[in-house]
């Protein structure tokens, strides 16, 4: 009976020492990536680092001006809508004595209509400040490849950003 009682308490000894090895195991296993409540920061690729600033306490005004033979499309988000731009003219959003914008915004320049295919056709902007004044030349490049359209960004801070 002795000898049932030292093999039974060497048997319960060693179960709880398994119990542990496998307590152990389990928490050394790597836990599944869906199941992380990891906060992960927005990638900004589509963005390129600041070009100018302007102040984002006083009035802004954005000239945006036309150096195409086509016609194109400016729009300001938030607040304005489409405003057309013939070639060679120019067109401006806001006053530099009012506050009609608002930050952060983007604008967007694009071509009038479609582009065609078999003729593919690049809008690309140029970006200037002058105060607070957003000078923005519009001009176009026959190409294979390329975007119709290009935003201009203006963050909270008064950064600009064309992407």
């Amino acid at each position: 009976m002795k000898l049932g009682t030292v093999a039974l308490a060497g048997l319960t000894v060693m179960g709880a020492v398994a119990a542990t090895n496998l307590v152990l195991a389990q928490e050394s296993q790597p836990i599944p990536v869906e199941s992380q409540q990891i906060p992960v920061e927005p990638q900004q690729n589509d963005r390129r680092a600041a070009i100018a600033r302007v102040n984002p306490k006083k009035p802004i005004q954005i000239r945006v001006t036309s150096r195409t033979n086509i016609p194109v499309v400016a729009t300001v988000l938030p607040t304005a809508g489409d405003r057309p731009i013939a070639p060679g003219k120019t067109v401006i959003f806001g006053r530099l004595h009012t506050s009609y914008l608002s930050l952060p915004m983007d604008l967007q320049v694009s071509l009038q209509e479609t582009p065609d295919f078999d003729n593919p056709i690049r809008v690309y902007l140029e970006v200037k400040t002058v105060g607070n004044e957003i000078l923005i030349d519009v001009k176009t490049a026959s190409t294979g490849a390329g975007n119709s359209s290009q935003t201009v960004d203006v963050d909270e801070k008064g950064a600009v950003s064309v992407y």
